[in-house]
């Protein structure tokens, strides 16, 4: 199992919220993914694999304005809709995360919630760890 694997592993084990987890190369080919048995994907495969090509040549543009210093290493971008929140995650250079999670209200809340909160903090310490395996 290459250290992809244990990372969508992980991630599928830590959230049950998480409906798909896909590992892919900066031109958008699927190289790894995970889905959740009892999941129906909301968008068709065709659609998500142009979202991770856009989502690779947006990640070189994020990688330039890191170069200059001033703003610090780019992290993750999040697109949040109405049901789901699509999260991506630069792994190294030829590797991008792309994760799709539930954005179903929020329970107990007296106002109206705009989500599901993502926990980035665990999402992106899977990352690290997973990226100590070679």
């Amino acid at each position: 199992m290459t250290r992809y694997e244990k990372m969508l592993n992980m991630l599928m084990d830590f959230d049950n919220t998480i409906r798909l987890a896909i590992i892919s190369n900066p031109d958008g080919e699927i190289l790894w993914n995970s889905k959740r048995t009892d999941t129906k994907i909301k968008i068709p495969l065709s659609e998500t694999k142009k979202t991770l090509q856009r989502e690779g040549a947006d990640w070189i543009d994020r990688c330039k304005l890191e170069d200059r210093g001033n703003l610090g290493r780019a992290m993750y971008h999040i697109t949040s809709f109405e049901k789901i929140k699509r999260i991506t995650i630069p792994i190294d250079a030829f590797h991008i995360l792309f994760v799709a999670v539930d954005n179903a209200p929020l329970k107990n809340s007296k106002k109206k919630s705009y989500g599901r909160l993502v926990e980035m903090g665990k999402i992106m310490s899977i990352v690290d760890f997973a990226n100590t395996f070679e």
